[in-house]
This record gives structure tokens, sequence and C-alpha cells, in this order.
């Protein structure tokens, strides 16, 4: 696999839920979205805005279309019915490349190369910036380097990608999608098979890069979602189930009707954040 390739895999502060705003406030407007699977729907009729500046958490069971309203974001899927509009503008009528300068996706995983050293992945970032002939230019290893200062990576650029633990892992791949150099950064999942400290690192990293983009990531860890997003979607069977800050979101009863367990949902004495305690599935 070429580096061509990883990049053509991956780049295809807290605020109210935006009732209303004008197309230069916002990143996002689902407009009626439905999506199937060989005919079984995922999404049924999902209709929302997300604004500029906001950090928003996608919550809910598997299979609830958390990562598939992630993809249609990211211009990596189409919808069955409705539209996705990007700054205003049908996804559907933009390029790749196009969508790419616009939007940062970093998905679970990207597909092994071995032997790529961190600064090589994080390279790929410049994929859609670069001209007709692909050529990496001067002024795009300066974009690089800036984007692994700020995922905390600069001292790996060298170090092949096998040698690297999760935690490591996790934050180039974060430095790939800061490459991008773009205002909104879509993350799926982006703790997963890391252990606590390291989740922890990663959720800083987001909640830095959230003071000057639009941050929207899946997140299964509903104690983070309601410390590091200012607000949560929260999706059932397809549907919006609620929508809101966390404080207003988190409910015993979104507890038993959108995850089935049952719990309490307290208030941490540091953050002022939702805590949430899971007693057992109902």
């Amino acid at each position: 696999m070429t580096e061509e390739s990883v990049i053509e895999e991956s780049a295809t502060g807290a605020a109210a839920p935006a009732a209303a705003g004008t197309a230069a406030e916002t990143a996002f407007e689902l407009r009626d979205v439905t999506f199937h699977y060989d005919r079984r729907p995922v999404l049924r009729g999902l209709s929302l805005r997300i604004r500029h500046g906001e950090t928003v958490a996608l919550v809910g069971r598997n299979g609830c279309g958390k990562s598939t309203l992630l993809r249609l974001l990211g211009g990596m899927a189409r919808p069955s019915g409705g539209s996705v509009l990007l700054d205003g503008r049908d996804i559907a009528g933009l390029g790749r490349r196009a969508t790419a300068r616009r939007v940062a996706i970093l998905h679970q995983s990207l597909p092994p190369v071995p032997g790529m050293t961190a600064r090589q992945l994080v390279r790929q970032g410049r994929f859609a910036h670069r001209g007709v002939l692909g050529l990496l230019r001067d002024a795009e290893d300066e974009v690089t380097r800036t984007a692994m200062e700020r995922a905390g990576v600069a001292e790996l650029a060298d170090r092949p990608l096998e040698t690297l633990s999760g935690g490591e892992r996790q934050r180039v791949r974060l430095a790939l999608a800061l490459a991008q150099d773009t205002r909104i950064l879509l993350l799926d999942e982006p703790t997963t098979y890391l252990d606590v400290r390291h989740q922890l690192e990663v959720m800083e990293l987001v909640r830095a890069f959230a003071e000057r983009l639009t941050v929207v990531m899946v997140l299964h860890d509903l104690d983070h979602a309601a410390r590091y997003a200012g607000r949560l979607l929260a999706l059932r069977d397809g549907r919006l189930a609620a929508d809101g800050p966390p404080a207003d979101v988190l409910s015993p009863a979104l507890l038993r009707d959108v995850f089935g367990v049952a719990g309490r949902v307290l208030t941490d004495e540091r953050y002022g954040t939702p805590v949430c305690r899971l007693d057992a599935p109902v």
C-alpha cells in the first residue's frame, strides 16, 4: 500500500444545540436523513444542525448509527434519503479532496504500512492540499511539524509506527488529522483500545483542539462525553433520542431507554459535570 492510499482511506468550547443559525455559523445541517445497509434502516429521518465552534459527542448503543452518521458528515458515505449540508452546500456535490480540505476524520483504525514512520504518516494529511502532480511542497513539512508538536508527538517523528504504544499511535493519528488543517475534526471512538491514562491524554488533547475547531466525536464512555463535550446527541435505533448539554440530556430515564441499563446520574464535585453510575442491565 502506498502513502497516497493511506490518506485516501483517512481523508475523505461548549455550546447549546443550534435550533437556528446563519449559513456562516452552521457547520453541518442534516435534513431528514435516512441511511440503509442492504435495505436495513440505520438512520431514520434525522434532522439537526451543528454550529461552528461546538464540541459534540455522539452517544448510544452499538448499532444505533453513530459511526454511520460520522461517515456521512465526513463525506465517506452518501445518505439513502435527505441531504447533508457542509457549510451550506450539499456534501454530495463536493469532491473528496474538497471535503477533506474542510473536514478531517479520524477513523478507529488505519491500514498498517510496515516500516512507515510517524512523520511519513502525518505528512499524508497534506493530501487534499497538494497540486495536480501530488507533490509535497516545502511549506507543508512545516505544517506537518506543527501538527506533530500540537499532538505532542514531535519526538516520535522518525519512529516506525509498529514500535509505538497504543497511546502514541493514537496521538500520531490525531496529528495526521490536524495536518489536514481544517476547521472541523471528526473522531470515531478516539479512546478505543487505550488504557485509562492514555484515554485521558487523548481527551485532554481533544479539549485543547476544541478551542479552535469544531469537534464531533463518537464516544462510548458517558463520563468522558459529559466532561469533554458541550453537547450530546443520543441516538436510539437510528433516531435522535435526546439533544442538548450533558446536564440536560443524561438522566436515569435516558440510561434506561437509550442504553438499556438501570443507573444513577450524579454531579462530579470537581468538574461540575454529570457522572453516570451504572447498576444493571434492564
